[in-house]
């Protein structure tokens, strides 16, 4: 697989890996509290900036000045993906490209607040959403 392919697909496996994370983690939940909605992006759900920050300060264990500095890394990631999504000028392509881009600058602007234990954990997280993206999907079920 050439590069440019590679990195396609990279791009689309960590979108819906965390599109994944983010409704996984909504499940075993149950609803938010307020009522507050997933927000729709694409084919799956993206996860409000508060909602994922609610999420990874429960899995990461974040004090109160982690969450208020990891707050605007997510809506600024929120911003461009949203900005992404409706240029509709930009080739599936070049979305897919400048998506990971943007996923990748914010994930490295979190790691350089969280302490060694976090990132370990962060790590962690991105690496389980990485393989269930590789899981092979099951057959299908013909009765």
């Amino acid at each position: 697989m050439n590069k440019r392919l590679w990195s396609i697909a990279a791009t689309g496996l960590l979108v819906l890996g965390v599109t994944l994370w983010g409704t996984a983690t909504k499940a075993q939940e149950g609803p938010p509290p307020g009522g507050a909605q997933a927000e729709h992006m694409g084919h799956g759900h993206w996860a409000n900036p508060d909602e994922q920050l609610q999420r990874m300060g429960q899995a990461l264990n974040l004090t109160d000045d982690q969450k208020s500095q990891i707050k605007p890394i997510l809506e600024d990631r929120q911003k461009q993906m949203e900005a992404l999504r409706s240029d509709t000028s930009v080739s599936q392509d070049d979305r897919r490209t400048k998506m990971r881009s943007i996923m990748e600058d914010s994930n490295s602007k979190i790691r350089a607040v969280l302490n060694d234990q976090q990132k370990q954990k962060f790590d962690e997280m991105q690496q389980r959403i990485h393989a269930r993206m590789h899981k092979p999907a099951a057959p299908p079920n013909n009765q």
